[in-house]
């Protein structure tokens, strides 16, 4: 049996952030830290800004870090900065390396990976440029921060219809995100996300697909990064999460579920994970790579999860054993 390891519950706060961030960051820990009492673990809460120096009274040989730390010091997409210092340090932590995060916010690096691994995404190029815009001909097109992740920066104005939208589009990435802009064609088409637990012999949960059909206009069928998080906006009570799905197709859910365990592995994803696809005809295509992805209420990871009778707390519990193997 398992020894039953001390957990550092890591999770990261801004001081500039506003009242509804915090509120929001102090209820999914107030989720960790009842799913923990409710297993028996002796855990800390650890909070950090811009240093991991909260560590310090903790040897690792005796604590495992659960980490949810996203950023030092306020900036954004350093969350591989944090586990890179965990590994410093010689913590066994929850969630994948810091080499597979950095992979993870280079959107071309992880398409290269998965065609490497021979697995389908679509095509999509980087463009710097607005003048570059009359080199794309695939509309309509989704444009993206070429080295962000998730659905940060993804509004109704990433779908694109001709050039001009397009070089506008690739302005404004480069004025508000920074960033250079990476298209791919957009697929108005079924979604399915496939959360993946383990090492080793990873296994996939039911796949979850998100329902837009409350949506007449295809600008909004798509997971907006304000749905995510803003309880005050349409989008985030009218997108429907379906698990299990496909119900009616078996071969559909068995190729969904093989698709995501290879994208897992290709990716070098730890413990826990999702892959996010659309149907391009009868074939998925890879969209997004998540290494510690959400593990909110509302989540698919949740979602998914239900659907096989698992409870918050097995979901902890489980990413937790799959951790603890690592400080053996």
């Amino acid at each position: 049996m398992k020894r039953k390891p001390k957990i550092i519950a890591l999770y990261n706060e801004n001081p500039d952030w506003p009242a509804s961030d915090k509120e929001s960051s102090a209820r999914v820990m107030n989720l960790l830290a009842t799913a923990l009492d409710e297993r028996g673990y002796d855990y800390r809460l650890v909070k950090i800004f811009d240093s991991l120096s909260g560590l310090d009274p903790f040897d690792p040989r005796e604590w495992l870090v659960w980490n949810w730390a996203e950023e030092l010091g306020g900036q954004p997409w350093t969350d591989a900065a944090v586990a890179a210092e965990l590994e410093r340090r010689g913590f066994v932590f929850t969630g994948s390396s810091s080499a597979a995060l950095i992979l993870s916010c280079d959107r071309m690096k992880v398409k290269q990976r998965l065609r490497e691994a021979g697995l389908p995404t679509l095509p999509a190029r980087v463009f710097a440029d607005p003048l570059q815009a009359e080199q794309w001909d695939a509309f309509p097109a989704i444009v993206k921060g070429a080295h962000q992740h998730g659905s940060f920066g993804i509004d109704s104005g990433a779908i694109v219809y001709n050039a001009e939208q397009f070089a506008r589009r690739i302005a404004f990435v480069r004025e508000a995100l920074g960033d250079e802009s990476l298209a791919e064609p957009f697929l108005d088409s079924r979604e399915f996300h496939v959360t993946v637990f383990g090492n080793g012999s990873p296994e996939a949960l039911p796949p979850t697909e998100y329902d837009y059909s409350a949506f007449a206009d295809m600008h909004d069928r798509m997971f907006k990064f304000q749905w995510k998080f803003d309880e005050t906006a349409w989008g985030y009570h009218a997108v429907k999460l379906i698990s299990p799905s496909p119900a009616d197709d078996p071969q559909l859910r068995e190729r969904l579920e093989q698709i995501a365990v290879q994208a897992y592995q290709a990716m070098g994803i730890a413990d826990y994970g999702r892959v996010d696809m659309r149907m391009l005809g009868d074939e998925p295509q890879v969209l997004d790579v998540n290494p510690n992805p959400d593990i909110d209420p509302i989540s698919a990871l949740i979602a998914s999860a239900k659907a096989c009778g698992m409870s918050y707390a097995d979901v902890v519990e489980r990413i937790i054993g799959h951790a603890v193997d690592r400080m053996m």
